[in-house]
């Protein structure tokens, strides 16, 4: 349950099931915890509160399976009544970027440092971030970083989105361990996870044998193979 300051049109609770949520905590990036098919029932009764604009009447009237057109209406309404998620969307990029310029060491000191990696807000529910390179491609098939993880949760799945986009657009295994790694008759496309999380440690891992190669952010190009 979300609790909100009191006062004015902040003070009007929400309530979808067991959720209390007002414009203010969606727009902070509470929305993430209430699914896209109740959105056009949020804006209902954000419009029974007091709550008026024409996007969000727009939501208001879509059916529950319209979910395109409810991930497109609802930013624009909140911003229609004053509540704009832009700054913690901003703030939100801003914490997965931190965690994959940890990554991107790792990228530079085994000789891969010109795959620059950036956090892309991907469109959708809930909010993901991804690892783009620079054109803007990345893989979206896993290791998606949200809003409610805390730091070792981000890092570990940043330091997978590095490795996945690399691999799913690229064709790039990577990092790849300087003892077991690199067979030239071994698919790429073979073995484990290339990272684990270990009493709170994000390691990187042999996806060959499966032991640890270092922590993510200390690799040397002594532990990882280099191009």
């Amino acid at each position: 349950m979300f609790r909100g300051l009191r006062g004015g049109r902040l003070n009007l609770a929400i309530s979808i099931g067991n959720w209390r949520l007002r414009p203010g905590q969606a727009a902070a990036g509470a929305l993430d915890d209430v699914p896209v098919d109740q959105w056009p029932r949020l804006a209902a009764r954000w419009l029974r509160a007091g709550f008026g604009s024409e996007s969000l009447r727009q939501l208001a009237r879509l059916r529950s399976g319209e979910t395109g057109a409810a991930l497109v209406l609802m930013p624009q309404a909140l911003r229609s009544i004053g509540f704009d998620p832009a700054a913690a969307d901003g703030e939100f990029a801003a914490r997965c970027q931190a965690a994959l310029d940890i990554v991107q060491r790792d990228l530079d000191v085994t000789g891969y440092g010109r795959y620059r990696m950036r956090a892309y807000l991907a469109r959708g529910w809930p909010s993901a971030v991804f690892a783009a390179l620079p054109d803007g491609s990345y893989w979206s098939g896993a290791w998606d970083m949200t809003r409610r993880m805390d730091d070792a949760s981000l890092l570990f799945n940043a330091a997978g989105s590095v490795s996945g986009t690399l691999k799913e657009v690229h064709e790039i295994d990577w990092p790849v361990c300087a003892i077991h790694g690199g067979h030239p008759e071994t698919s790429i496309w073979d073995g484990g996870e290339p990272v684990g999380l270990t009493d709170g440690v994000v390691w990187w891992r042999c996806t060959r044998a499966g032991h640890p190669l270092a922590p993510v952010g200390q690799l040397t190009a002594k532990t990882a193979k280099t191009p």
